[in-house]
């Protein structure tokens, strides 16, 4: 009997997603995360206007780091296909409404949202001002949800008094993603 050696290739993973189009926001949205994927949503959209793919699996972070994703997601040609692969929360689940095309897995992926929340910990007059922002912070918010998605207003008070969870089919019900893959 003898033992045949195949040949083994060596190839960069990194390489080949990029080639491909393929993004990954994967684990806490923050400013260095948000800079990294608005960096590859630039740079695919000037090498050609092809479909980007943006995975998500994320439990959500920081909101201005989010929105900055979301506002440059607007603003390049190339339509951005958003996936939900896994758990998407918070920021993350605004981040995956605002896809030109989006995608869930049937039975693995779930979306959350939930009421604005931020540490509030200083002096009152500083408690105001801050108050004053996130209201104005959570407008923006809601209006970029109602926009894209299909909820209900009983979505909107069990988001706003809990978490809302929807998985499956619930997610192409409420236009939180167009298809189940």
């Amino acid at each position: 009997m003898t033992i045949q050696k195949k040949k083994v290739m060596a190839f960069d993973v990194r390489q080949i997603l990029h080639y491909h189009r393929q993004l990954f926001l994967y684990g806490a949205i923050n400013s260095t995360v948000a800079n990294m994927i608005k960096q590859h949503l630039l740079a695919y959209d000037i090498v050609s206007q092809e479909p980007i793919s943006l995975w998500i699996s994320s439990p959500g972070g920081c909101c201005s780091a989010g929105l900055s994703i979301i506002e440059v997601m607007k603003k390049i040609e190339s339509p951005v296909i958003t996936i939900i692969s896994g758990e998407v929360c918070s920021m993350a689940s605004m981040i995956s409404v605002c896809g030109n095309i989006r995608w869930g897995f049937k039975e693995t992926c779930g979306w959350m949202q939930h009421p604005l929340s931020a540490g509030q910990e200083d002096y009152l007059p500083y408690i105001k001002d801050r108050t004053a922002y996130l209201i104005k912070y959570n407008e923006i918010l809601t209006k970029i949800m109602k926009d894209h998605t299909k909820l209900s207003d009983s979505d909107y008070k069990k988001m706003e008094a809990g978490e809302l969870w929807l998985m499956g089919e619930e997610l192409i019900e409420k236009g939180i993603v167009d298809k189940l893959i």
